[in-house]
């Protein structure tokens, strides 16, 4: 374990480390619940943040439910473009032409088409969507030219070169096969309260991969390509990395209460699931869990990402510690996270540095899935407090405390939306405004990285930074789309710096295995680095 000898023990001193503010967004998610118990009413919904418009600052989409059948609020409640103009948000839905009315779920963000502007993909219950960035502050809807055919249950997106031309491939995860109609109902027998179910009600759905053909039109190979199909692919959160560090993305897929996937990329973009074989389809005692959020992270220094996932209460939240690629090891108990996440329901998640100290922390949002828990177990509740775990000297996770008041949290995107060094976090709730959370931990010396990729991929996801000292690997972040619980966070790097005298060398592996090499000398500033055309 690898963590800074630098602990900050905000827990017990001093002002909170994240401040609830506005900012001038005013978005409310809601369900639109009918008190028929409709499984989507369950879901909440992601957010993105993404600089859509170019000006340097981190912008925010947010998605929301739509109207149900019987549901007394008839009027759709359409999903929001926020412009960061200097800190302040601003409301350019309309403008903007972003205002889908679909049953959303889900969203991630990536440039489909090459032409430098970011493009905005969503998922729904029902038909999903694809907006081109016009790059002029507008956005069209070009679903169908594009070829998205996705009209089940999508959740989880995330964007990446999966077969390796160059161009962005799309990978989403589909929940259940629920409808209006197929919608049974649960509960007590004994104290005849009626809730909602659990996805074994339900048979699954296959997710579905899209590859880009080279101009932003797609086309699902799936079935073709490696992907499995069947009734317990009940697709959550998903994220696309290189796991096996062979310079090509892998897929990781959190499945609710069904073996997860691991999908190990060939070099050629066909896919073999080695969940089993591997040791992440399962926790420690053989069990499939509750998959809900992913996040991923390199939390002991060795050069191999690592993988977390959240679950449902009485299963903890899991960290798969990856050994070389084809091993992964339940390091829940280990790395202290498995008392501290037993009870409550965990959702969107993120490791990420919050105090600038050079390791990674994380943040859990919870929130129980059954409105009427609390009359059928008394030790649970429905709203609860979202986590915080610092990073302490010998590696393991100490929780912070309850830092936010509870609520029925989903979603959790993480941005440096004021572009001060110290990174943010957004969470999402149903039927509740959502938290923007402002990082007010005490100051630290960081470096801020933002990679400017190929054409096909100006944001470089799939790219692996390493921060090196001394000729040793001190950090190391991959830059990623999508991922958390439908979420999408920025996409720059933010490390902290203990010894800010220190000489520095950033390493860029570029989405196309190329590598190049930056002496940086800079601190407490982004870094703009751009790929060459021969790096090496």
């Amino acid at each position: 374990m690898v963590c800074s000898t630098l602990v900050f023990l905000i827990a017990l001193v001093g002002d909170p480390p994240f401040v609830p503010v506005s900012r001038g967004i005013d978005f409310i998610h809601k369900d639109f619940r009918s008190g028929k118990n409709y499984y989507i009413e369950t879901t909440g919904a992601g957010a993105c943040w993404f600089d859509y418009d170019h000006d340097g600052d981190m912008d925010l989409y947010l998605v929301n439910g739509c109207p149900t059948p019987g549901s007394p609020e008839t009027e759709p409640s359409p999903n929001r473009l926020y412009r960061n103009d200097h800190g302040q948000f601003v409301d350019v839905t309309s403008i903007a032409g972003v205002g889908d009315t679909g049953c959303g779920m889900g969203v991630c963000s990536g440039d489909v088409d090459g032409d430098g502007w970011p493009d905005l993909f969503v998922t729904n219950f029902g038909r999903d969507v694809l907006f081109r960035n016009r790059g002029d502050g507008s956005f069209e809807n070009i679903t169908n030219q594009a070829g998205i055919r996705g009209e089940a249950w999508g959740t989880g997106c995330s964007f990446g070169d999966l077969d390796g031309d160059g161009d962005l491939d799309l990978y989403v995860a589909n929940y259940v096969d629920f409808s209006y109609t197929n919608n049974p109902q649960c509960g007590s027998a004994v104290s005849q309260i009626v809730s909602y179910c659990r996805p074994t009600a339900f048979k699954g759905l296959p997710d579905q991969l899209y590859i880009n053909q080279g101009s932003g039109r797609f086309v699902e190979e799936g079935a073709q390509r490696g992907i499995v199909s069947g009734p317990d692919e009940k697709g959550f959160g998903v994220m696309l990395s290189d796991l096996d560090n062979d310079a090509d993305l892998d897929i990781v897929v959190a499945n609710d209460g069904t073996m997860n996937r691991l999908y190990i990329n060939d070099g050629e973009g066909r896919f073999e699931d080695q969940a089993m074989l591997s040791g992440l389809g399962f926790n420690h005692k053989g069990e499939a869990e509750a998959g809900m959020g992913i996040a991923l992270g390199d939390v002991n220094n060795d050069g191999w990402m690592d993988v977390i996932m959240t679950h449902y209460a009485m299963e903890t939240n899991t960290l798969y510690l990856n050994r070389q690629g084809y091993v992964f090891e339940d390091a829940t108990q280990a790395y202290g996270l498995g008392d501290a996440s037993r009870k409550p329901v965990g959702w969107g998640t993120q490791y990420f540095d919050f105090d600038r100290d050079g390791d990674l922390d994380l943040m859990v949002a919870n929130g129980h899935v059954m409105d009427v828990i609390e009359k059928l177990d008394s030790n649970q509740t429905y709203a609860q407090a979202n986590q915080l775990f610092e990073c302490r000297a010998d590696g393991t996770l100490v929780d912070l405390g309850d830092f936010t008041k509870p609520k029925v949290s989903r979603g959790l995107a993480t941005a440096d939306y004021n572009n001060d060094g110290r990174v943010d976090v957004l969470i999402t709730n149903i039927n509740d405004r959502v938290d923007l959370l402002e990082n007010r931990s005490p100051m630290n010396h960081w470096l801020g990285i933002q990679l400017l990729g190929s054409k096909m991929n100006r944001e470089a996801y799939g790219a692996r930074v390493s921060f090196m000292a001394n000729q040793k690997l001190i950090a190391m972040r991959d830059v990623t789309s999508g991922g958390s619980f439908m979420c999408h966070s920025d996409q720059r790097i933010v490390f902290g710096l203990v010894d800010p005298a220190v000489e520095l060398e950033v390493r860029v592996r570029w989405p196309d295995g190329s590598q190049s090499h930056h002496p940086i000398s800079e601190r407490n500033k982004y870094v703009v680095i751009k790929k060459t055309l021969n790096p090496d």
